[in-house]
């Protein structure tokens, strides 16, 4: 009986001993990981200021390729939310919002808040950007903050978010790091890009193709150009819009392309070369521009990071449809070769 008496007396002893270390933890606690990426600033922001991305980056996917993943919200900004559902309990069922306190600071910082079954209130996830100083480089720093109040047991638990919480953050911030490295290493910051809806128009184009450098392009359009517009003269066509450049291949030697005027009747007769078609119908990306045709190019791309950045599907075969096209909408005849105004499109699906 002595000894029983002396074991729960040491039960009571270790558990009060355990009371006064539990009290004495922190009642928050903090873990981040850190990755540097060869990206800008503003592609990282537009990607974690929204969850269309997290397909290819989520940490779930990595323990149950069979999680699933939806949305709510708008796209972007505080109020975007991807919700996971797994049966693997590692993974469980959750949620992640962007929240508006703090809110998020472009090209700077991201908090996401997180409903999962970890231990703990306000849990959440910031992501903080740190531009190195040459603009070549952005360091990508993920935290993740816990509040276990009075949940003793919570306290004791937040001596392992070095396991569970630390490994997901590096396994998002690696996939993340892996994702920027494919996109197109842009900074489309100092662009106006919009989404427009496009309306279908008959075309006559002419598929064309020319040396990848300027003079060698501009004499193959011109030379199309021309070809079109005595087409224009001799059916007693109108043209309807500015002429477009419809990108096939941008080559390392040559440029594949087809050069087209929106006309009013989409029965024209035409002969060889020049085609009778239709241009594109539905929503694309766009973005102008004042300068020289060599700048077409780059802001193609930057077109091009914008749409994986927003998660906006597209077609990369470079047929069909679905291919960048341009349009020189300068209105000055007189107008310099580095004074033209550009539009350039990107064919987008809906998201």
């Amino acid at each position: 009986m002595t000894r029983l008496f002396e074991l729960l007396i040491a039960i009571v002893i270790v558990l009060l001993l355990g009371v006064v270390f539990a009290v004495a933890l922190p009642d928050h606690r903090h873990v981040e990981r850190s990755v540097v990426v060869s990206s800008p600033a503003r592609l990282v922001f537009d990607v974690v200021d929204g969850f269309h991305t997290y397909p290819s980056w989520n940490p779930f996917q990595v323990y149950d390729p069979k999680t699933q993943l939806t949305y709510d919200g708008p796209a972007m900004g505080p109020g975007a939310t991807v919700n996971w559902y797994s049966n693997d309990d590692r993974v469980g069922n959750g949620s992640l919002t962007i929240v508006d306190n703090p809110p998020p600071e472009q090209d700077r910082s991201v908090t996401w808040a997180a409903k999962n079954n970890w231990t703990g209130d306000n849990k959440k996830f910031s992501i903080d950007l740190e531009p190195s100083e040459n603009g070549k480089t952005v360091k990508v720093t993920m935290g993740y903050d816990v509040d276990y109040g009075w949940d003793l047991i919570g306290r004791i638990s937040g001596l392992y978010l070095q396991g569970e919480p630390a490994t997901q953050i590096q396994i998002q911030l690696t996939r993340l790091q892996n994702m920027l490295s494919t996109f197109p290493n842009v900074d489309y910051s100092d662009q106006e890009i919009q989404v427009r809806d496009v309306a279908a128009v008959p075309v006559i184009y002419i598929p064309t193709t020319a040396k990848r450098n300027l003079d060698d392009i501009a004499d193959a359009e011109d030379k199309a150009l021309d070809l079109l517009r005595a087409t224009v003269k001799k059916d007693k066509l109108n043209v309807t819009g500015p002429a477009r450049t419809i990108t096939t291949n941008w080559g390392d030697q040559n440029y594949d392309f087809d050069v087209a005027l929106p006309i009013d009747n989409p029965d024209a007769a035409v002969t060889d070369p020049v085609v009778l078609g239709t241009g594109y119908e539905g929503k694309a990306l766009a973005t102008s521009f004042t300068g020289t045709a060599v700048q077409l190019p780059l802001s193609r791309l930057k077109l091009k990071a914008y749409a994986y950045t927003h998660g906006y599907l597209f077609d990369e075969s470079s047929e069909g449809k679905g291919r960048f096209f341009d349009e020189n909408t300068t209105t000055d005849p007189n107008a310099a070769s580095d004074q033209q105004t550009y539009t350039v499109y990107l064919p987008i699906q809906s998201q």
